[in-house]
């Protein structure tokens, strides 16, 4: 079987909202994941379920809102992910199909079959995220990748974030068009703008983008 094909996006969850079905483990993962950036989360479980006690505290914190009534078909109205994690693959496939019928895309956890999307490793230092994954081929071979990514990039990156938004407001006042914009941080990339960040900080890197600024200035 040819490997799937899996588009590597960021996803506007802003005024949407996920619900994640089980109770265990599984499904506190899915959980935690989805609170971490901000997305309004409701876990259904079934009244007779073991729920796991770190869902019971997420819920005692307010980060999600927990059910255990039961599952109801009607309780997917309005969201825009659902979550799998029952446990049980003929519930967790009935679920499947009520969802797809109202329109949500689907993760049914750890059936890469039933999955409009999956979950990356990630590592998160404020607004940036650097997620990995591997097409749900290799979910251990992703998290050794990841916490390779962790050891190289830390807390440092949001300032480095600061300084490009800087520069990029350089460059947006002083190049009219989108093209030669483009072609400025395509320079930049290659001449090594973030290494020399990293390595001689940010007066150095300024200085690097203003001289690609003034030849440019001297080239028009």
């Amino acid at each position: 079987m040819p490997p799937r094909k899996y588009l590597p996006l960021a996803l506007n969850m802003d005024s949407r909202s996920a619900v994640v079905i089980g109770g265990g483990e599984p499904a506190f993962f899915k959980a935690v994941l989805l609170v971490d950036f901000g997305i309004s989360t409701t876990v259904l479980v079934e009244p007779t379920t073991d729920v796991d006690t770190r869902i019971q505290e997420l819920a005692e914190a307010e980060a999600i809102t927990l059910h255990d009534r039961g599952y109801n078909p009607q309780d997917l109205e309005g969201h825009y992910l659902a979550v799998v994690a029952t446990g049980d693959r003929v519930t967790d496939y009935r679920v499947e199909s009520d969802a797809r019928s109202r329109g949500l895309l689907v993760n049914v956890v750890d059936d890469p079959a039933h999955c409009d999307f999956f979950a990356s490793a990630y590592v998160r230092h404020g607004p940036i995220s650097i997620a990995v994954n591997s097409g749900g081929a290799s979910p251990g071979f992703t998290a050794a990748l990841k916490d390779d990514v962790a050891s190289h990039y830390g807390p440092e990156i949001e300032e480095h974030l600061s300084h490009y938004l800087k520069w990029r407001k350089m460059v947006q006042d002083l190049v009219p068009t989108f093209h030669e914009r483009e072609q400025i941080w395509r320079d930049l990339r290659a001449a090594g703008l973030y290494d020399l960040l990293r390595a001689k900080g940010p007066d150095a890197a300024l200085k690097l983008v203003e001289s690609r600024l003034d030849e440019r200035s001297s080239s028009s």
